[in-house]
This record gives C-alpha cells, structure tokens and sequence, in this order.
C-alpha cells in the first residue's frame, strides 16, 4: 500500500514538474546585416525553471535558476556576435480569505547582443 502510495505522488510530481512551457518572441536587426534575427525564449517548467534562448531557430544559451538565488547571468556566440541571456526571479506571496498561503514566481529575461539589450521577456 505504501509503496502504491510512493508511486501516485511521483507519478503526479512529475506531471506538476513537466507542466507547459511558455515561448515569447522578438526581432533584432544586427547593424551590419540585411535580414533580422527571431529572438525566441522559452520557459519550460521544472524545479528550477529552464530558459531557452533560440535566434533563427539555431539554440544558443539554455541556463536554469539556482534553487538558491535569484539570478543568472549565461553568454554564448551566434555568428560572431557577444550573446548574453540575464534572468531575475522575483518571488510573491498571496493569501486568500481562508488564510492559504500562495507563492508564486515572476521572471523576467533579458537578452543582450554585443553588450546592448536587444529585448527583455516577463513570463
């Protein structure tokens, strides 16, 4: 029965853990360049919420939250070019008439393309 038990709660842990993810867009004109570039990031849920930012659909930084902290700060390069994906974490509680206590997280990212921020996400 308790081992029944063990097997339920992961199983609906997992499920919570999996959850949906979450896609916000954006254009970048690079100076020297004709053509823009599809900035797109990606939440997918998890313990510590993993951020993916694409460019062209080409992956160029995946970073998570610290389970203590809350930021992060990750480069990567896409043809030539400095790219840097900062997140911050901002925690809140809410309490509703019955006294449950509600936490919830707000994240914003920002993305900086030879050190000049070229769009900013809230999720």
């Amino acid at each position: 029965m308790k081992k029944t038990l063990y097997k339920y709660t992961l199983f609906l842990f997992l499920l919570f853990a999996v959850g949906c993810s979450s896609t916000q867009s954006g254009m970048y004109k690079p100076p020297d360049s004709n053509t823009g570039w599809k900035i797109n990031v990606t939440k997918k849920p998890s313990i510590t919420d993993e951020f993916i930012l694409t460019i062209n659909d080409s992956v160029v930084i995946k970073d998570t939250f610290p389970l203590i902290g809350d930021n992060f700060e990750k480069t990567g390069t896409y043809r030539g070019k400095k790219v840097m994906m900062n997140g911050y974490r901002k925690s809140s509680n809410t309490t509703d008439s019955n006294g449950n206590t509600k936490s919830e997280d707000s994240y914003q990212i920002r993305v900086f393309i030879d050190d000049v921020q070229v769009d900013k996400f809230d999720f």
